[in-house]
């Protein structure tokens, strides 16, 4: 969150969602998990790749819908 936070302020860099910040934690999960061994690598890896899936499925639920009663 941090990162997201500093990229907004200093770098000028708006958010699209705030989807961003978290498939920018779940990129920062894996990079710790290549530094990990055993179990806790074999984890870290799957709350990563958990978290993401969730977060896409998120994603489909809060989009807009495609058609709407206006048209």
């Amino acid at each position: 969150m941090w990162m997201c936070r500093n990229r907004a302020t200093f770098e000028c860099k708006n958010l699209r969602t705030p989807f961003d910040v978290v498939f920018s934690a779940c990129g920062y999960m894996n990079y710790w998990a290549g530094l990990m061994v055993g179990a806790n690598r074999e984890a870290m890896e799957h709350y990563a790749k958990m978290l993401k899936t969730n977060t896409a499925a998120m994603m489909r639920i809060c989009a807009a819908p495609v058609g709407s009663a206006m048209d």
